[in-house]
């Protein structure tokens, strides 16, 4: 427990590097993980394979270092989220006139937003441009961390670019608050981690039959929001451009797994054109669908 309330407070301090002194670290981290612990290497190099089984050897690894390289730079990253200045993320992290224009007019007819993104570009920095550039309530749900320490850094970090940052399984109440209150909000949930499979919604992703959380389809319907997609594209080391795209209008008329099936169409059309800046340390594939029972 102490160790951990030490390191927390060491990464608060890290927080105040310059930009440039943080890549510098990053770049350290990366070589640590690509060469010395090899993190999670084998979990990389398989998904890697099994999602671009076109690609030869040499550039599935090539893709692989520039994934830790990614990797490092989110996490030195988002530790600088802590107290990094408006102007300064402002510079760096900014939405494209036509993008901007999707949620502008959203806000303008009176709608809520459900925003789906994956764990790809610096997604930890999308409450940030978001919450900067309209003036909707930005509401991230998020897991809790188990380490209570890490947990309030993250916590700490996160709040300070969303107006509020709500656990998962607090969801649904915290949007009927909203609702009765008449805010005006965009609830943004993470939708390609790996569910367990009996009760996913099933699609090809990435030459893999892949399960989808089907709960994000399930609350944009109860809502009656519309759903757009959201991707931070990495522009260059430290810059990002954040894109959106329509899923629904209307979830409700849509057939049931077709918000989840085209979500996963963009985010793996993201993917295609920058696979370096995808969680691929992440056990994305470790359920299969013949795994699933006749009776699910």
């Amino acid at each position: 427990m102490i160790l951990s309330q030490v390191t927390a407070a060491l990464i608060r301090l890290m927080s105040r590097l310059p930009m440039g002194a943080l890549h510098a670290i990053s770049s350290f981290l990366a070589f640590w993980m690509i060469y010395i612990i090899r993190y999670r290497r084998a979990v990389v190099i398989s998904n890697l394979k099994n999602a671009f089984p076109e690609k030869p050897e040499r550039q599935i690894r090539a893709i692989a270092r520039g994934f830790y390289r990614h990797l490092a730079d989110v996490i030195v990253e988002t530790i600088k989220l802590n107290t990094i200045r408006d102007h300064d993320f402002l510079s760096r992290c900014t939405i494209a006139e036509e993008d901007k224009v999707i949620l502008q007019d959203y806000f303008e007819k009176g709608y809520n937003i459900t925003g789906l993104l994956g764990h790809f570009g610096n997604w930890e920095w999308v409450p940030g441009v978001v919450s900067r550039h309209l003036p909707y309530l930005v509401v991230p749900a998020y897991k809790p961390l188990s380490n209570k320490a890490f947990d309030r850094l993250m916590l700490e970090t996160r709040s300070r670019h969303a107006h509020e940052l709500v656990p998962r399984s607090q969801v649904s109440r915290a949007v009927v608050r909203y609702l009765r209150e008449g805010k005006p909000f965009v609830l943004g949930l993470i939708a390609d981690q790996a569910p367990k499979p009996k009760n996913a919604y099933w699609t090809r992703f990435l030459s893999q039959d892949t399960p989808v959380y089907s709960g994000p389809e399930k609350l944009a319907r109860s809502l009656k929001t519309p759903v757009v997609f959201v991707a931070l594209r990495r522009q260059k080391r430290g810059h990002y451009l954040l894109h959106v795209e329509k899923i629904a209008d209307r979830p409700g008329e849509m057939k049931e797994g077709e918000i989840s099936a085209r979500f996963m169409a963009l985010l793996e059309k993201e993917i295609q054109a920058d696979p370096r800046s995808w969680l691929w340390s992440h056990r994305r594939w470790k359920h299969k669908k013949h795994s699933v029972s006749v009776d699910s």
